[in-house]
């Protein structure tokens, strides 16, 4: 057992394992990138205002799938970020077509009325046949951040009559009937996924 033809054959079996092993893995991973996300949680209807001043909500996005993310155009910290990382989203899923349409929120829909969205989305040169800013009266937007997506928003004094905003720092992805499908970092590996993710659903139709 210890001649150099018995290593030899030994050598060759586990090096064909090794390779039925990565051949299997390779195959399951691929595979699970096809599938559509698991999660499933039902948005209840919302109406509220884009940035021309026109009424939009979840029956004019029925039938795209969607990705949303949750900002205010003063803050100077994550909310630059998250516009950026919504562009690469943009960029990086333009094969999708109109099929992916991206929607921002406003959590300070007092000071963010349509014609500030309007200033931003220029400012930062969104493609707004894509991409729609939304706001509306606080109380509805705080139902639809709040309740329907589970996103965190509000205000918190920071100091005496000094008052800041905070909210949510994930991106949603919603499917063609208007079902959250996934909630993900706005990393690299979130983008990866997301996008991953969108691709499966618009397939899957």
């Amino acid at each position: 057992m210890g001649t150099p033809v018995f290593w030899a054959g030994l050598l060759a079996l586990v090096g064909l394992a090794a390779l039925i092993t990565i051949g299997v893995a390779g195959r399951a991973l691929h595979g699970q990138a096809a599938e559509t996300p698991a999660i499933r949680i039902p948005l209840p209807a919302f109406e509220l205002t884009d940035q021309r001043g026109a009424r939009f909500g979840l029956e004019q996005l029925r039938g795209r799938v969607w990705i949303a993310d949750f900002i205010f155009t003063t803050c100077p910290t994550v909310c630059p970020k998250l516009t950026q990382r919504m562009k690469e989203i943009e960029h990086r899923g333009r094969d999708l077509g109109d099929a992916l349409h991206l929607l921002t929120f406003t959590v300070d829909p007092e000071n963010d009325t349509p014609a500030v969205l309007a200033a931003y989305a220029a400012s930062q040169q969104l493609p707004l046949e894509r991409w729609t800013l939304l706001t509306g009266p606080l109380d509805q937007i705080e139902s639809t951040v709040l309740d329907g997506f589970k996103i965190a928003m509000g205000k918190k004094e920071s100091s005496p009559g000094l008052f800041s905003i905070f909210h949510g720092e994930r991106l949603v992805l919603v499917d063609q009937q208007g079902v959250i499908r996934g909630y993900y970092e706005a990393n690299d590996d979130g983008l990866d996924t997301i996008l991953r993710d969108a691709g499966a659903l618009v397939k899957s139709r």
